[in-house]
């Protein structure tokens, strides 16, 4: 089948004649729209669910290797395009094959049902190739898995199967993302930016040094951790990373076991390895030549010793913020000068040396708490780990990264660290500002569709309301009062979500400065606004409950309202610099009444933030936001509506943002800027 030659979008596919056998096109790989799209029973009405065969623009769009593009849009299209499908398979992979895309109808409110299913391969990993031939299967191991559910196997088997694989080695090596690194990670939540190592972006708007977190899970009596610290350390020089490095420590204890006198490290070796005292202590003791590399002197007249003790001593440490400064310590006097690092004296020392007083060593060791927290730590993490030294590497502000493990050298070190500022290289966008500012969203995801949901639309924007006021009811139509009578005094989303969110209005209020005005609608009692940058400010928060605003510990003033009542607000025009609304848009029946409200309070070039997310009480949630409560991307459109059939010409600056931690809730950010000039 040739693949060479242009066919017109009005000559549909399969019409050709019988001294013309055509051209096709062959899907390049497996996938549920060659079931659905072209099928007559898969488009419905939205509104009635009544079929709609064939709606007017549905189809599939399809291009071959030399850019030549074709349409399908009938059910014989799509029987032809089975039919090629199965060649595919039985010739081993060997059709030339293309890609495709589905075809949108035209018509507005048309639905398409889909089959999701356990494949998504291509063709030739289905069956061997013909003898003969060769096949071009990218992989194996990934794909061979998810071929089996397409073989007869139930979809149950499917997922045991697909389970079973994600958390075996190979599934590991294939996927930085594993199961034990999304594990680890939520064990090791990633620290908030502190006040003096805020990104900040370059000239060209992206962040201009990644901040990397290091998390080191070993015992610091390992040789092979210690060394690897070391080139680590060598490897961050190198690259420019070493004042961008956090680096944590975690314990995974050798032997839990080893007495408290320990054991000479020549009758350990002996009896664990057979190595003689002559063999290590020579020159050519393999941990010698590896530490002489590294730059350090292994003293090998140390001790095998218990390190629960000095664990408890780099708890104490991280407290104050010298846990490295700790370790390095440690580490110096057990590798360097073989000092006993279970023994109180060498303790004390070690933490004079780092800055505390001695005498605090013995009761920061007696403390129960401390110790359980040690022991506790250990136990989670040594059920995760096969071996040490173990080292989880992520971008502190997206949390992509990936594992390492053992005595790597410095080179080895810098192909991990690039792969990890390959990973985190798209991070951080700008938004319009307050002002004629630009704010910079250091955590957002430019590439999320979220982000991109209004370059996508390229400046569209329905000329009408689009929506009819059906969209705008409720499962519940009773008076919101009685829903939110009672206080909640608790969050909604979780601590990295939120922490996101408080991100993104602090770099939003920092681009005002001291003394701003924000109006924060529909809160609570807490308003996730940065404290640190609250000095001066007026702080105006507006709810349902009274009892839950008046213990807004960030609020100068309250005042209790129900917007789906009456969406008036008591402020004078022009009052406000920032109107923000966290997690509450998917309530309002009128929501066109309140925007058009928040636009009047705010100051010309004044900023409404609009934060949403999935999770919502379902019975008072819209029919629009209730229907799909997933739908970040479908959401952050419907609320650049409410933007946009505002107040004529009043709002410029609209954008979107997806600032979602990696492991958390999504919280997705809908902005926009009071057009300057314009009334209120």
């Amino acid at each position: 089948m040739s693949e060479g030659v242009q066919v017109e979008d009005e000559v549909p596919i399969g019409t050709a004649t019988d001294d013309d056998a055509g051209e096709y096109w062959l899907p390049w790989h497996i996938d549920s729209n060659f079931v659905t799209v072209l099928h007559k029973e898969m488009y419905a009405d939205e509104h009635t669910a009544a079929f709609v065969p064939e709606p007017e623009g549905s189809g599939l769009m399809l291009m071959n290797p030399d850019g030549d593009v074709a349409k399908l849009r009938t059910r014989d299209d799509a029987l032809l395009l089975q039919m090629g499908a199965f060649a595919q398979i039985y010739a081993g992979g060997q059709i030339n094959a293309c890609r495709h895309a589905v075809l949108s109808p035209r018509p507005p409110g048309i639905a398409r049902f889909n089959f999701c299913n356990f494949w998504y391969v291509p063709w030739h990993t289905v069956c061997d190739a013909p003898e003969g031939r060769t096949s071009t299967a990218v992989s194996t191991g990934w794909n061979a898995m998810m071929d089996s559910s397409y073989l007869g196997i139930t979809m149950k088997q499917g997922f045991a199967a697909f389970r079973k694989f994600m958390t075996s080695p190979e599934a590991r090596v294939q996927f930085a993302d594993s199961v034990r690194f999304k594990e680890l990670s939520e064990m090791l939540p990633l620290p908030a930016a502190a006040a003096d190592r805020a990104a900040s972006p370059s000239s060209t708007g992206a962040r201009a040094v990644a901040e990397l977190v290091v998390d080191v899970m070993t015992d610091v009596r390992c040789p092979f951790s210690f060394l690897s610290q070391l080139n680590l350390e060598e490897a961050l020089r190198r690259l420019g990373l070493d004042q961008d490095a956090i680096v944590r420590y975690h314990p995974v204890f050798l032997n839990p076991n080893v007495p408290k006198e320990g054991e000479s490290l020549d009758d350990y070796l002996l009896r664990e390895y057979g190595y003689s005292k002559d063999f290590a202590h020579s020159e050519n003791y393999p941990l010698r030549v590896a530490g002489l590399k590294a730059g350090v002197a292994l003293n090998p007249n140390r001790r095998v010793v218990n390190t629960f003790d000095a664990f408890c001593l780099i708890d104490a440490a991280e407290a104050a913020g010298k846990q490295h400064e700790m370790v390095k310590a440690l580490s110096r006097r057990y590798f360097e000068e073989a000092e006993d690092i279970s023994d109180l004296k060498v303790l004390r020392a070690a933490a004079e040396e780092v800055g505390f007083p001695g005498e605090e060593v013995g009761p920061w060791l007696a403390d129960n708490g401390r110790r359980a927290r040690v022991q506790s730590a250990y136990e989670a993490l040594n059920s995760r780990l096969g071996e040490v030294p173990h080292f989880l590497l992520r971008e502190r502000v997206s949390g992509h990264g990936v594992e390492a493990g053992g005595n790597r050298t410095p080179e080895e070190w810098e192909r991990v660290l690039q792969s990890v500022l390959e990973k985190a290289r798209f991070v951080g966008m700008s938004v319009p500002g307050p002002y004629g500012k630009d704010v910079w969203l250091a955590e957002a995801n430019p590439n999320a569709p979220v982000s991109m949901a209004f370059g996508a639309q390229h400046g569209y924007a329905p000329g009408a309301w689009p929506y009819a006021p059906d969209r705008f009811s409720r499962l519940d139509e009773s008076p919101d009062a009685s829903m939110y009578a009672e206080p909640r005094f608790v969050h909604h989303l979780d601590d990295a979500s939120l922490a996101r969110l408080t991100e993104a209005y602090r770099s939003a209020f920092a681009a005002v400065g001291p003394g701003f005005a924000a109006l924060d609608l529909c809160s609570s009692w807490a308003s996730h606004y940065p404290t640190e940058l609250l000095g001066g400010a007026r702080v105006a928060v507006h709810g349902l409950n009274e009892a839950e605003l008046r213990v807004n510990a960030q609020a100068t003033e309250h005042h209790v309202q129900d917007l789906n009542a009456n969406p008036s607000l008591p402020w004078a025009d022009a009052s406000f610099d920032f109107v923000t609304m966290a997690l509450s848009v998917q309530y309002l029946t009128d929501p066109r009444a309140v925007f058009a409200e928040m636009h009047r309070v705010l100051k010309p070039g004044g900023m409404a933030i609009v934060a949403h997310s999935h999770r919502c009480f379902i019975e008072k949630a819209v029919k629009a936001f209730a229907e799909e409560t997933y739908d970040g991307e479908g959401h952050t459109h419907l609320i650049s509506r409410y933007f946009q059939h505002g107040p004529g010409g009043g709002w410029s600056g609209l954008a979107a943002a997806d600032v979602s931690p990696q492991h958390g809730d999504p919280m997705w950010l809908v902005t926009a800027v009071k057009a300057p000039g314009t009334a209120a």
